[in-house]
């Protein structure tokens, strides 16, 4: 037991585990590709008590965890699959962690813990997202909204889950397929994926809101406010080749949204063209591999 949920955990920071067929430790399923250093966790793993705090702890400060992804000819030569880890893997983020990433960009992400599950339901066009079903006995859209206040921003892991109405933000990113169950995740990169971060407007509020963020926090100045979307997304400082590139960017936003205002709706009042140039940015940041991939 303790061997198999090393194994586990090992597959979880890494993508791939040292036993790489994980629900299968058996005759059928792969051997180890580094038998003792898989012996030697799941004994520490029990010595210290099954904390998996501690586990988890002595995995992610350990050098092959710490290493970079870049490529050697050297390596890729012996390893091309990097099955003995001579680098890390780069492993795009799993299809509730964009999600959850997004909310906490934004601000919105809410910490409430337990309770029941968060209701998805079909939009008018019928793309299942966060909501609460208000569909007549024919199954025709009645129009009434129901607002779910704070639950409608917590963390992907409280969303109901139904085979038949997957949530349309998570479904392109490889959620886990439970019929009957998901031994281990796949992980493609597909065109629907770009599609969605381009156009979903659950992507384009987070990125209003993650603009309305930078504003507070940023200030007036253009070079602040893009540097902090930049940190903010991607945990680290632009270059100055990158800080140059993205005011451009900004100024031509900036001159396209003054140019083309967005028709007039008493409901919703149009963000100003400064901050509408920003939640563009900030949704070509989270729509980037930079975002979507752990490097």
């Amino acid at each position: 037991m303790a061997r198999v949920l090393v194994n586990r955990f090992w597959l979880h920071h890494f993508g791939r585990g040292l036993v790489p067929t994980a629900g299968d430790f058996g005759a059928l399923g792969e051997k180890p590709t580094h038998p003792e250093l898989l012996d030697w966790l799941a004994d520490e793993f029990m010595a210290g008590g099954w904390k998996l705090k501690r586990l988890q702890r002595l995995i992610v400060m350990s050098r092959a965890y710490r290493q970079e992804s870049r490529r050697r000819d050297e390596n890729e030569n012996v390893d091309p699959e990097n099955r003995w880890l001579g680098r890390m893997s780069v492993r795009r983020l799993e299809a509730e962690t964009i999600r959850d990433a997004l909310l906490a960009l934004s601000g919105r992400l809410s910490s409430k813990l337990a309770g029941p599950p968060v209701p998805v339901s079909p939009d008018d066009v019928g793309q299942i997202v966060v909501g609460i079903d208000t569909r007549d006995s024919a199954g025709r859209p009645s129009g009434k909204v129901v607002p779910l206040g704070e639950d409608e921003f917590r963390r992907s892991i409280y969303v109901q889950v139904r085979r038949s109405t997957p949530l349309g933000m998570l479904e392109p990113f490889d959620p886990p397929i439970m019929s009957p169950n998901c031994q281990q995740r796949a992980s493609s990169t597909v065109a629907p994926q770009s599609l969605l971060m381009m156009n979903s407007p659950f992507v384009a509020q987070e990125a209003l809101a993650m603009a309305a963020r930078i504003e507070r926090e940023a200030g007036a100045d253009s070079s602040a406010r893009f540097q902090r979307a930049w940190r903010l997304a991607f945990g680290r400082a632009p270059s100055a080749a990158e800080i140059e590139g993205g005011l451009a960017f900004l100024t031509r936003q900036v001159e396209a949204a003054a140019a083309n205002p967005a028709p007039a709706d008493p409901k919703t009042p149009a963000p100003d063209p400064a901050r509408l140039a920003l939640a563009n940015l900030c949704q070509a940041l989270v729509s980037s591999n930079g975002f979507l991939y752990v490097d």
